[in-house]
């Protein structure tokens, strides 16, 4: 399965949770809708029962001061009156309860019984208006408003209270039940997750394992087998082809360096040839011997020189030692003084060395050279005639 895939899987849950949650919401959201549209609906009903008593009373309290003679009231009165009917004819379309339509009733006896006690007072009769509003029908009737308003309200706090608890619950229940889908989700996306990174860092062990011995050894191996996962298989197939692809390349370069090794030691014993060649030692006489000096003294050849030389003394008991500087191609500092070692080195070795060949150009140079270091010939013959 493709690493991106098993990622997108991982998160699924969270998703799902994002989805659900919300649905939950949006649900959550319309009840707690309804149910706030609810507890506003019981909190104007504690409103107006309470805006209805008031009225009441001011109805009351307004009469009853017209009726003693407070003609002050009468326009609170005529100002209170419109609102009261309208109040509680508005109250009756909306209410359709018993209790309701028995205070709505209750009420117009009332602003009835108001009314003909006013009539007989602009009629001048204020003792039966007095009498009407003291009346025990008056009082039972206002006795009766005020307890159905009082049950009213007590109905509408329970109602009230009922509903305010309907909201929490409502509200407790989207919230709990939004936090149990999102840590069950969680805990799901989690393991899911840990599961990948588990298997994801298990396989990358064995690949740094395995690469590690590879590394501490000249062998061929092969890689473990890892978690079935397309990057990590593509990386391993990737680690295992580079392996494979070194050890061919090793096995050429050993068998390459293994040629150049051959070469070199053939070189090496070209070279010991031709330096043997390059500087030859030959007999000229029973204690004399030749050795002719070709091309350039350079610091591996001067060396050469002196112990081919000396070792030739040495080996051979030569009396001289006859030195043809006519091929040398240069004679500067350093090969004036590679033949001034070998001179001394003669003398010390007991023989003598004679330079045969000097060509006019290499004259001036020579004479540079410690008097009596060397003996000088024209040619070999004459080289020969200074020995004997």
């Amino acid at each position: 399965m493709d690493l991106r895939v098993r990622l997108l899987v991982s998160l699924s849950p969270l998703l799902v949770a994002l989805a659900i949650v919300g649905g939950v919401a949006l649900y959550s959201q319309q009840r707690v809708a309804a149910a706030v549209a609810a507890v506003d609906r019981s909190a104007r009903n504690l409103v107006e029962v309470a805006q209805g008593e008031t009225l009441i009373l001011l109805e009351q309290y307004y009469v009853g001061e017209i009726i003693n003679g407070h003609q002050a009231s009468r326009s609170e009165l005529e100002r209170i009156r419109p609102e009261v009917q309208r109040f509680f004819g508005d109250y009756a379309s909306v209410h359709e309860g018993f209790v309701e339509l028995e205070l709505v009733a209750r009420v117009e006896t009332m602003i009835a019984q108001h009314d003909a006690a006013l009539t007989f007072l602009e009629r001048g009769d204020r003792q039966r208006a007095l009498e009407l509003i003291s009346s025990v029908d008056y009082h039972r009737n206002i006795r009766a408003i005020h307890s159905l308003a009082v049950g009213a309200q007590r109905e509408y706090e329970v109602q009230y209270l009922a509903r305010i608890a309907a909201l929490e619950r409502i509200i407790n229940e989207g919230f709990w039940l939004a936090a149990t889908i999102v840590s069950v989700s969680i805990a799901i996306a989690l393991g899911l997750a840990v599961s990948l990174i588990w298997q994801v860092g298990k396989s990358v062990d064995r690949l740094t394992f395995d690469a590690e011995q590879l590394a501490k050894s000249d062998t061929y191996g092969v890689l473990s087998q890892i978690s079935p996962i397309n990057q990590l298989q593509r990386l391993r197939d990737a680690f295992q082809h580079l392996i494979d692809a070194n050890y061919r390349r090793q096995q050429q370069l050993t068998a390459a360096l293994q040629a150049q090794q051959a070469q070199l030691e053939r070189e090496v014993q070209l070279q010991a040839t031709i330096r043997a060649l390059s500087l030859p030692v030959t007999a000229l006489g029973p204690q004399t011997i030749f050795l002719p000096l070709v091309g350039y003294l350079d610091a591996e050849r001067s060396a050469q020189l002196e112990q081919t030389a000396l070792n030739a003394i040495q080996q051979r008991r030569a009396r001289a030692v006859v030195i043809d500087v006519h091929g040398l191609a240069a004679v500067d500092e350093s090969t004036m003084q590679s033949l001034m070692r070998v001179g001394r080195g003669a003398q010390l070795l007991g023989a003598t060395a004679i330079l045969v060949g000097v060509r006019p150009e290499q004259a001036l140079a020579f004479t540079e050279l410690p008097t009596g270091l060397f003996r000088y010939a024209r040619d070999i013959p004459s080289a020969l005639s200074l020995v004997s």
